[in-house]
């Protein structure tokens, strides 16, 4: 039998984990408005299953001329959604970016190809997970996040960064080229 936790008592191990992680998800979707393409997705995550956190590096095909991309992505899981976003660091504010998240670790053909909720089916979402726009500073930070309305499974291994349109293209690149890759590894704690 519980009893229940005297008021004022701080929440120690795998509740303040849970705290943290909700808090976390809960301020990315506050802040984005509950992210491109979130059509249909659970407001208030359910409770987290997996969180996930990597660090950005560029490929080595990335366009000849790209500078040292940084930074981080990050993946929340829950039983009823997922939330993603990225915080990077060396983008041209100039150009236009998209990311989204692959089936393959940055070491395989450098994220292989686009995560899909149901691999048979389109690589748009609601069955991928595309964060976009990058809103980018005039100092090259970029930042996305999105919810989707599915958890993605253990097959969402990274996430990518393309060159939608480079600066004073007019249209926007047919096969957007990847720039930078993150692995997203299970988070511990």
């Amino acid at each position: 039998m519980r009893t229940k936790q005297p008021i004022g008592r701080r929440c120690t191990g795998a509740r303040s984990r849970w705290a943290g992680t909700a808090a976390a998800a809960l301020a990315v979707v506050a802040a984005t408005g509950g992210g491109a393409g979130s059509a249909g997705a659970t407001a208030i995550p359910a409770r987290a299953t997996f969180d996930y956190v990597g660090t950005f590096s560029n490929v080595p095909s990335a366009p000849k001329g790209t500078g040292p991309i940084g930074g981080t992505a990050d993946m929340v899981v829950t039983t009823r959604a997922t939330t993603t976003g990225i915080n990077a660091t060396g983008l041209d504010p100039k150009n236009v970016y998209i990311a989204d998240v692959h089936n393959q670790p940055c070491f395989i053909d450098e994220g292989g190809g686009r995560f899909l909720f149901d691999p048979a089916g389109p690589q748009v979402p609601p069955n991928a997970i595309w964060l976009w726009p990058i809103t980018v500073t005039a100092d090259g930070r970029g930042a996305a996040a999105t919810t989707s309305a599915r958890p993605a499974g253990p097959r969402a291994k990274s996430v990518v960064i393309h060159l939608k349109r480079a600066a004073g293209a007019t249209a926007d690149e047919v096969h957007p080229p990847k720039l930078a890759c993150a692995d997203l590894p299970r988070v511990t704690s």
